[in-house]
């Protein structure tokens, strides 16, 4: 299931009670000045936070009656014997489900929480499926989702299969705060603002034998830092390696249990 490409959180709150005169800056300003701190902030902390709300129409990962079958596949050749690997078509799990088959679909994760589930135009109840790993919708109430759907139909209209949900991790506190005290800062480097504590480019002056040396915004974009010891600290905190993304871990020789998510 293919995404729009994100450049930037679809959600993230600002706290900030703590920036004077934040109240009185102009609606545009203010608009201006969050915008890039959650952009800045999301990137830094490794485009993990915030929630988007999707609405999807998805296909079931499932196998049509009479076709569970196992199939060949093309192992390296180097190996001997190597061309009858084999796997399972693809409507179970790993073999931990007292079930032949569990009745799912995927939808891209991590799902916060579903907040919609319709077929053929009604409501599904609630109580009627369950998200595992964070990824699969799984049907738990006897039903089963539909086999295929009529793409040319509309949302309320029979033969649809429609999921609203949130996608993604809600921003911590932590986050709030940080992007609360850097909107406010770039605010007031936009106003011109004397008290604005963002670095600028001069990294040292001299002035009557005193010697004062600044730290450098290139330095710190490099190193994935802003400059506000407020944020940098929650940044070196979820971000330690100052990775651009969550790492990913697969391999087949990994556990198959799952996790109720939501």
């Amino acid at each position: 299931m293919t995404q729009p490409v994100r450049t930037g959180p679809c959600d993230w709150p600002l706290i900030t009670a703590g920036c004077a005169g934040w109240a009185d800056v102009d609606a545009e300003i203010k608009a201006t000045a969050t915008s890039v701190a959650t952009e800045v902030l999301w990137a830094l902390s490794g485009r993990r936070f915030g929630l988007c709300s999707l609405t999807v129409r998805p296909c079931r990962r499932s196998c049509p009656d009479g076709y569970d079958f196992w199939r060949l596949l093309p192992y390296l050749p180097t190996l001997p014997y190597g061309w009858l690997g084999v796997s399972w078509c693809g409507c179970s799990g790993p073999g931990c489900s007292c079930s032949s088959r569990l009745c799912e679909v995927g939808l891209a994760g991590p799902v916060h929480g579903v907040t919609e589930v319709r077929v053929d135009g009604e409501v599904v109840p609630p109580a009627a499926y369950l998200v595992h790993d964070r990824r699969w919708l799984v049907r738990v109430d006897g039903d089963c989702w539909p086999e295929c759907q009529d793409f040319t139909a509309a949302d309320t209209e029979p033969g649809s299969f429609v999921v609203t949900y949130q996608r993604g991790i809600p921003v911590p506190v932590g986050g709030q705060l940080a992007a609360g005290q850097y909107a406010c800062e770039l605010a007031k480097a936009i106003l011109a603002d004397s008290t604005c504590r963002l670095p600028r480019r001069v990294q040292s002056v001299v002035r009557q034998g005193v010697q004062q040396t600044f730290l450098d915004p290139a330095q710190l974009a490099k190193d994935g830092m802003t400059g506000l010891p407020e944020v940098d600290q929650w940044l070196r905190v979820v971000n330690p390696n100052r990775l651009p993304r969550d790492s990913v871990v697969w391999s087949p020789d990994l556990a198959g249990g799952r996790r109720r998510t939501s």
